[in-house]
C-alpha cells in the first residue's frame, strides 16, 4: 500500500512520495478517530477549557473589528481587560479563533483537537520514516497521536496549547538526531514550540540541552572535528529560533515586569506538589496526579524496556540512517543503533528522576524551570521519545522479514484500530471531563456576546491591581467625585462613544467617552485597567500620573465643569515594533540558511 515511489519536482532533493501522501491521509483518518468521542459524546470540559475557549472568542471578535494582532483581551477581568493575548503564545489561540470563523461553533472543539492530533502524527511520521518502513512509520504516527499523555492533554486537561506544542516535539528530535545537523531545522522546531506553549518550549530547550549535549560529548570522544561544528549548529539553531519569535518573546521580556507573572507559581502548581504519586488534601488534584504519574511510568518503562530489547537484538552490522550522506561525521560512521537508542534511554531515565523529590534542587535552581510548574510536562517530549524507541524495537524484531505491501497494510490497519480503541477505551471513559451548566459552549458563547465578561487571569493582572476588590457588572464608565467611588444604581453611566464621522473613525482599540462634569472635582471612572501601551487623552491633551484605584480601573479627573471628551487609546509600544522587525530579520536568516543547505546538498549529489 505504501511504497517509496517518487514524483520528482524541482532539483534532485525535492520530491513528493506517494508513500507520504498516503501516510498523511491515513494519519488524518486516525486523528479523526482519536477525536471522535468529542463529536459523538460531546466535548470535554477539561481543566483549561474555559481559558482557551474565551481566548478564541476574544481573538475572533477582535478580528471582525479590524484588529489584526490582538493584544488586549477586553472581556477579561469582567470587561476591565487584561493583556493575555500579548503574553500567551499566539499560535494556539489564533488557530482556535480562525476555526470559530470558518466552522460551526458546535464542532470547534472536535475540529481543533483532530487538527492538532493530525499534526502530531505527521511530525512523528517524518521522524520515523528515515529509520523504519513506511507502514511502521504510519503506525508510529498513530501511536504518538494517541499516546496516553496526548489523550490526557486533549480530554482531561484540554491543554490545547500544550497539545499543539507536542506536534513539534518530533521535529526537534529530527533536528538533534539526524545525520547532517542543520541550524535552520532546529530553529524551526524551537520557534514553533515558543509560539505554541511556553512551558513546552522550556521542555524543548532542556531537551535540546540534554540530548544535544550527550551527542556532543559522544562526538568529542569519537571525532573532535565533528563535535564543534555540531555544537555550533545546535547553538545557532537555538538562537535563530528565538530570533524568529522575537515578535512575541521581545515584548514579553520587556513588559513582563508590568504583570504579576509569579502569581502562576501557586503551591498547588509547584514541582513539590506534583512529583510522582504525590498526595494532597485536594481529591481532584490527586486524581490528576494519579493519571500523570501512571502515564509517566508507562512511557518511561516503554522506552527502557523496548530500548533494551532493541539493543539485545542488535546485530554487528546495521544500516545506519538509510538515505543520509556522510558529509557530517558521526551517526553514519558509528552505528546509529548504538547512539540513538542509548541517548533516548538515558533521556528517559532523566525524565523519570525529574518526577521525584530527588530532583528538587534542579527545579529550584535551573533557569526558568520553576515556571514549568508540573514535572510531568516533560512527558510531552517523553511521548515522542518512547514511540521512537518502540518503533525502532519493532524494526529490529522484523528486520529479517522483507517489507511488502501486505506488511505495510497490516501496520496501517493496526494503527487505525489502535486509535479507535484508545479513543473509546481510554480517552472517553477515563480522561473525559463532564461539563457544568455554565461551562458548555453555548452558555459561554451567550455570556460572551451578552457582554458579561469573564474572570481575570491572575498571572496577567497588571501590577498593583487588586482582583479581590474588582466588581462585576460595572457600567462602561461613570462620573464620581471620589476616585474610589463605585457606581450606585442610576449613577450616570456612559456607554462606549458613538461612531464619529467617517474621516474621524477611531482605531478599533479606542474607547471614547463624552462626559458632562457638574463639579470641578468630578472624575470619570472607566471600566478599563490601563496598561503599558494605553494612552489617555482629555480634551486633546494626553494625561500622565493619573490617580490610582485599588481595583486598577482608569480614573480621569475632569478638572472643570462642562463637557469633556475622554479617549483611551491603545498603541503598540516600541518593543512590539522592534520584536516584529527582529522576527523579519530572523526569517531572512532562516531562508538564507535553508537555501545554503539546499545548495550544499545538491552539490554533493552531483
Amino acid at each position: 500500500m505504501l511504497d517509496r515511489a517518487k514524483t520528482q519536482t524541482k532539483g534532485p532533493q525535492h520530491f513528493v512520495t506517494r508513500a507520504d501522501v498516503l501516510a498523511w491521509i491515513v494519519l488524518a483518518i486516525a486523528a479523526v478517530l482519536a477525536s471522535l468521542p468529542l463529536l459523538t459524546r460531546g466535548y470535554s470540559c477539561g481543566h483549561d477549557f474555559d481559558f482557551h475557549l474565551r481566548s478564541w472568542m476574544e481573538a475572533s471578535t477582535q478580528w471582525k473589528g479590524g484588529i489584526v494582532k490582538p493584544v488586549w483581551a477586553f472581556h477579561a477581568a469582567w470587561d476591565a481587560g487584561e493583556p493575555r493575548l500579548l503574553f500567551y503564545p499566539p499560535l494556539s489561540w489564533m488557530t482556535g479563533a480562525l476555526l470559530t470563523l470558518l466552522l460551526p461553533w458546535s464542532g470547534i472543539v472536535f475540529s481543533f483537537t483532530a487538527l492538532i492530533l493530525f499534526l502530531c502524527g505527521v511530525s512523528m511520521h517524518r521522524l520515523l520514516r528515515r529509520w523504519v518502513s513506511p507502514g511502521l512509520a504510519v503506525l508510529g504516527g498513530c501511536l504518538y497521536l494517541v499516546n496516553p499523555y496526548m489523550l490526557f492533554c486533549a480530554y482531561e486537561r484540554t491543554a490545547y496549547a500544550e497539545l499543539m506544542a507536542a506536534a513539534w516535539m518530533p521535529l526537534l528530535l529530527i533536528g538533534l538526531l539526524r545525520e547532517r545537523v542543520t541550524a535552520w531545522r532546529i530553529a524551526v522546531a524551537i520557534a514553533l514550540l515558543w509560539i505554541s506553549n511556553a512551558p513546552a518550549a522550556v521542555v524543548g530547550c532542556y531537551t535540546m540541552l540534554l540530548i544535544g549535549g550527550m551527542r556532543w560529548l559522544y562526538l568529542l570522544r569519537k571525532d573532535r572535528n565533528a563535535a564543534w561544528p555540531y555544537f555550533g549548529r545546535v547553538t545557532a539553531g537555538f538562537l535563530l529560533g528565538v530570533l524568529l519569535d522575537a515578535f512575541y518573546l521581545f515584548p514579553f521580556a520587556v513588559e513582563r515586569k508590568f504583570i504579576t507573572l509569579n502569581a502562576a507559581l501557586t503551591p498547588a502548581a509547584s514541582p513539590e506538589a506534583n512529583y510522582l504519586f504525590a498526595y494532597s488534601k485536594d481529591e481532584f488534584h490527586n486524581g490528576v496526579l494519579l493519571h500523570s504519574s501512571t502515564i509517566a511510568l508507562v512511557l518511561v518503562a516503554a522506552a527502557l524496556v523496548c530500548g533494551g530489547v532493541a539493543l539485545l537484538l542488535q546485530r554487528k552490522q546495521v544500516r545506519a540512517f538509510a538515505g543520509m550522506h556522510d558529509r557530517d561525521a558521526s551517526l553514519q560512521q558509528h552505528n546509529a543503533w548504538r547512539i540513538v537508542v542509548p541517548l533516548l534511554m538515558i533521556y528517559s531515565v532523566i525524565v523519570l528522576v525529574l518526577q521525584t523529590p530527588v530532583s528538587g534542587p534542579v527545579w529550584h535552581h535551573a533557569p526558568q524551570l520553576n515556571f514549568l510548574q508540573f514535572p510531568w510536562r516533560f512527558l510531552a517530549m517523553q511521548g515522542a521519545v518512547s514511540v521512537t524507541v518502540v518503533m525502532l524495537m519493532v524494526k529490529r524484531i522484523t528486520a529479517s522479514h522483507a517489507v511488502t505491501q501486505k506488511t505495510n497494510t497490516t501496520w496501517i490497519v493496526a494503527g487505525l484500530v489502535l486509535t479507535l480503541v484508545a479513543a473509546y477505551g481510554l480517552a472517553n471513559p477515563i480522561f473525559r471531563q463532564g461539563c457544568d451548566d455554565e461551562e458548555g459552549l453555548a452558555p459561554q458563547w451567550t455570556f460572551f456576546h451578552r457582554g458579561d465578561g469573564f474572570e481575570q487571569t491572575d498571572e496577567y493582572t497588571p501590577t498593583h491591581d487588586d482582583n479581590d476588590v474588582l466588581k462585576i457588572k460595572l457600567p462602561a464608565a461613570w462620573i464620581a467625585q471620589d476616585v474610589r467611588n463605585q457606581p450606585a444604581s442610576g449613577n450616570g453611566s456612559f456607554p462606549k462613544g458613538t461612531p464619529l464621522p467617517a474621516e474621524q473613525i477611531p482605531h478599533s482599540d479606542d474607547l471614547i467617552f463624552t462626559a458632562h462634569a457638574t463639579h470641578a472635582d468630578d472624575v470619570l471612572i472607566v471600566r478599563l485597567r490601563p496598561f503599558y501601551g494605553w494612552h489617555v487623552v482629555l480634551d486633546g491633551v494626553e494625561q500622565s500620573a493619573l490617580p490610582q484605584r485599588p481595583d486598577g480601573l482608569l480614573a480621569v479627573p475632569l478638572n472643570s465643569v462642562g463637557k469633556h471628551r475622554v479617549e483611551a487609546r491603545y498603541r503598540k509600544p516600541w518593543d512590539q515594533w522592534a520584536g516584529g522587525a527582529l522576527s523579519l530579520l530572523g526569517l531572512g536568516f532562516l531562508i538564507i540558511a535553508a537555501k545554503r543547505e539546499e545548495s550544499s546538498h545538491s552539490s554533493l549529489l552531483r
